[in-house]
């Protein structure tokens, strides 16, 4: 798709525009801005907005303040769910291995003994109560 030609004032208005509607309403998604804009998103992509440094910049930064708040919410929380969730934001690939539902199927996997070994060991403890006396 070719770009559609404006001008550098009104580039630079309709992306000032946009800063501003991000910063008014903590916006962290390109299409939210369509929102509170009237500029459709064909022409915001034709006009290529959204290869925009500013915008980019500024969304990544509420995006940042955003997911920060939630970890210290979470952080303060005494909901074991929301512990979990910033536990494994925040722990190692080791600690995230041995908490993965993959590792626990194996280690159960481990854990079933197949009926000839269940039987071979139900032998071994009646033998060993015979022999307890």
């Amino acid at each position: 798709m070719q770009k559609k030609k404006i001008t550098k004032t009104k580039y630079k208005k309709l992306e000032n525009d946009c800063i501003e509607v991000i910063k008014k309403n903590d916006i962290t998604f390109l299409d939210e801005i369509f929102a509170f804009l009237e500029i459709s998103p064909a022409e915001f992509y034709d006009y290529e907005l959204d290869k925009s440094t500013n915008i980019k910049d500024l969304i990544t930064i509420n995006r940042a303040k955003f997911k920060r708040e939630l970890r210290l919410k979470w952080f303060d929380s005494t909901n074991a769910t929301l512990n979990a969730a910033l536990y494994k934001l925040i722990c190692t690939d080791e600690e995230k291995q041995s908490l993965s539902s993959s590792s626990n199927k194996n280690q159960q996997q481990n854990d079933i003994c197949t009926q000839e070994e269940y039987l071979k060991s139900l032998k071994e403890m009646s033998e060993g109560l015979e022999n307890a006396d």
